[in-house]
């Protein structure tokens, strides 16, 4: 994904991550009305095997693409969107709304880049975030630069086990340091129903490498329950507390 700083993206603002109230009750996240909106993260990953365009074709695909992160954003789906900076196999992620997991894939597998096997999109969630810290951004020139935390099960991860949910405790209240102090822009898990790797995501406005000495000090982290994997990450100003400047 080529980096387009005249996007305007809706933002993502601060909240806590895994409060005790998300993990009691996204075991029922399964029963919710189906009409109610909920947030879902995206992975965008390049497969294996794509499809060779020509320098024409990949420009013209790259246009296509845009066009409809533009055309989400306006049908008020597309909530947040931005390329990860490393030259790997994760290539960007949408956050959108919806009512559904499956609804989302579907809007999703409409991306010309996905229809045409250049991207696959992998829908997480719902994610479980406080809707009320959406805000408009402030423009929609410039990027700035985060550590992107994929935060997945580690060896420990068990919710049924003694002592899981006061790690829990402790871990928010590490959050709502890291939200305070200014590192943490943006965090949020997944239902304790979902049985996937990738458990949450927290988005710190610190580079990878002080990111990973603070992702260190999560209890979560200490007891194994989860495993971080840090990447640098890009999207508009104003879509999120501020974060560092492109280099």
């Amino acid at each position: 994904m080529k980096t387009v700083p005249r996007i305007a993206f809706v933002p993502l603002a601060l909240f806590f991550l895994l409060t005790i109230a998300n993990f009691v009750f996204a075991q029922a996240a399964a029963s919710v009305d189906a009409k109610v909106s909920q947030y879902f993260f995206v992975l965008l990953n390049r497969p294996a095997n794509p499809p060779q365009l020509s320098k024409e074709a990949g420009e013209k695909l790259q246009e296509e693409h845009m066009a409809n992160i533009r055309k989400l954003y306006d049908e008020h789906k597309l909530v947040i969107a931005g390329p990860f900076e490393e030259d790997t196999a994760l290539r960007g992620i949408f956050v959108l709304q919806g009512s559904s997991a499956a609804q989302v894939q579907d809007w999703v597998n409409g991306d010309p880049a996905v229809k045409a096997g250049r991207l696959s999109a992998e829908v997480h969630g719902p994610w479980l975030i406080d809707g009320s810290a959406i805000h408009p951004p402030a423009t929609g020139e410039g990027m700035d630069q985060y550590s992107l935390v994929l935060m997945k099960r580690g060896d420990k991860w068990n919710p049924d086990a003694p002592g899981f949910m006061d790690v829990i405790k402790q871990h928010h209240a590490f959050i709502e340091q890291m939200t305070a102090q200014g590192y943490m822009a943006i965090a949020g898990p997944f239902p304790l129903a979902d049985q996937g790797q990738l458990r949450g995501v927290a988005i710190f406005r610190v580079g990878t490498e002080q990111t990973a000495g603070l992702v260190k000090q999560d209890p979560i982290v200490k007891a194994g329950l989860l495993t971080p994997e840090i990447h640098p990450w890009i999207t508009g100003k104003g879509v999120l507390a501020p974060g560092q400047p492109v280099q």
